[in-house]
């Protein structure tokens, strides 16, 4: 069989620090896909190389539009160069020479809006969210938001209609700052649902990340998001997938993939080009994972509008005041 070469396109910066520092090094296919492949390193760390217009945090992505399922299985090793990949069986290699190299943390250096901006900006994508299909957690929309939606009802399926009172709560304990619930309700969402990525995983890496962005922004102010997001990290650990433990891991150091970045840079940034263009990317991720996330994201805004907009008022009071049903003009 002919060697399958292909060229790297965009390399990821912590991929690119990983290769420095451990040249040579001997990574074993985790899973594979049509578009996409996760070689393990160590015991629980992922590469992810891609030949779709994204990339993942230690992700790679390449030119063509094979099929990585025909050339790879589960198992093959492959030897990692900073220049280059090679599947030891010969039949697989990835040149990186001319990759560019992808900051993976970029929008954390950025100056977020004021509260009240993206309070409207978030009201703007519950109005799109509401015009989508109400797949995976996405009947939970008008529940999880208080909005009231002009158009038809979501009709909830069995795994939304199951986890809605601990997603509820979970949402009520972070905008009542309290963690500690949160937490334990963080128990009976964290690897809930189906696929490599369950869809409560998605969900909770919007927060994640939107925690890390805050504490980024307001250093000091709140010490309870590392303990927060590692203590979340290290549930997934038990009980999701490895690829969706890598994500949450990823997520609560500020980093998702280049698609989920740019949303969020539009959402608390106001920057990087049309809200609806760049959440319609997010949402092509998955059968469900981009609804999920686009919840969570929604939900997550909402606490990071109340602490980064200057009020009187904390705790129950302002909570009750957040919650009250508002109506979304369109939907």
């Amino acid at each position: 069989m002919a060697i399958k070469e292909v060229n790297a396109i965009t390399a990821a910066d912590d991929l690119v620090e990983f290769l420095e520092n451990h040249p040579g090094y001997l990574a074993r296919v985790h899973s594979v896909f049509p578009h996409a492949v996760n070689l393990l390193i160590g015991e629980d760390a992922l590469v992810t190389l891609t030949n779709q217009d994204d990339i993942t945090p230690m992700g790679l992505r390449v030119d063509g539009s094979g099929n990585f399922a025909e050339i790879l299985k589960v198992g093959d090793k492959v030897v990692l160069d900073l220049d280059l990949f090679t599947s030891i069986n010969g039949v697989f290699a990835v040149n990186l020479r001319d990759a560019e190299i992808w900051e993976s943390r970029s929008m954390m250096s950025l100056d977020a809006c004021p509260g009240e901006e993206v309070a409207q900006i978030r009201l703007n994508l519950i109005k799109w969210l509401g015009k989508q299909s109400a797949l995976g957690l996405l009947p939970l929309l008008p529940r999880l938001t208080r909005q009231s939606m002009n158009g038809k009802p979501m009709v909830e399926n069995l795994y939304s209609r199951h986890i809605a009172e601990d997603l509820e709560a979970f949402t009520k304990a972070i905008n009542t700052s309290d963690w500690q619930r949160a937490l334990n309700l963080a128990d009976r969402l964290v690897g809930f649902g189906m696929g490599s990525t369950p869809a409560c995983d998605d969900f909770l890496a919007a927060y994640l990340v939107i925690f890390t962005v805050v504490d980024t922004l307001n250093p000091d102010r709140y010490p309870w998001v590392r303990e927060f997001n590692q203590t979340i990290t290290s549930k997934a650990k038990k009980r999701t997938t490895l690829i969706s433990a890598n994500m949450l891991r990823h997520a609560a150091d500020g980093k998702l993939s280049r698609s989920h970045q740019r949303l969020i840079q539009t959402c608390l940034y106001n920057i990087q080009g049309e809200l609806e263009y760049s959440a319609r990317q997010v949402l092509r991720h998955g059968a469900t994972s981009g609804g999920d996330f686009l919840l969570g994201l929604v939900c997550a805004m909402q606490w990071f509008q109340y602490n980064m907009t200057d009020v009187s008022k904390e705790g129950e009071q302002a909570w009750v005041e957040l919650k009250q049903p508002q109506p979304v003009p369109g939907i």
